[in-house]
């Protein structure tokens, strides 16, 4: 005998959401940063100043080609992760909430390093345009976090646990 179907509340569709615009910006971040290359190339020369011209252009390439890699898989592990939860698979909910909720603490504690001035004091630069991208991301993770554990949220979890128990 066939179980009824379970509508998945808007609380969980609003979070599978979030998580997805939360992975896609943290992606638009890196590909900010990877865009600099000017940048990398002085990163590169920093770390080992003996390199010389072709060097430093073959290890900036190297780390734009595995910035996107990492980009990209991650990226796509939230979608397989969000669209889990969204199906009410509990372990996919406590999986986004332990890294959504490091990323929100590691997030405000660099909020907090940018405010006081904690970065500018160790020489390192703090962009504008990635600190309101840190700043969004922080919002997106918040909001997803606080959606998946809504009481609609419970109950659909709830529910969902008892049915894959029962299978």
């Amino acid at each position: 005998m066939s179980q009824p179907e379970v509508s998945v509340p808007r609380t969980v569709d609003v979070a599978r959401w979030l998580w997805v615009a939360s992975a896609l910006l943290s992606a638009v971040r890196s590909l900010v940063v990877l865009a600099d290359r000017q940048g990398l190339r002085d990163q590169v020369r920093q770390l080992d100043p003996t390199l010389f011209g072709q060097q430093v252009e073959a290890a900036v390439n190297g780390e734009i080609v595995l910035g996107v890699l990492i980009s990209a898989v991650t990226v796509a592990l939230y979608v397989l992760v969000a669209n889990k939860m969204r199906g009410g698979r509990s372990w996919a909910r406590v999986l986004l909430t332990f890294f959504g909720g490091l990323f929100v603490v590691l997030g405000l504690l660099g909020m907090f390093g940018v405010a006081d001035g904690m970065a500018a004091a160790q020489g390192l630069t703090v962009d504008p345009l990635q600190v309101a991208l840190s700043a969004l991301g922080l919002v997106l993770d918040v909001a997803a976090l606080v959606a998946m554990w809504l009481k609609p949220s419970n109950d659909y979890f709830r529910t969902m646990s008892a049915r894959f128990v029962m299978r």
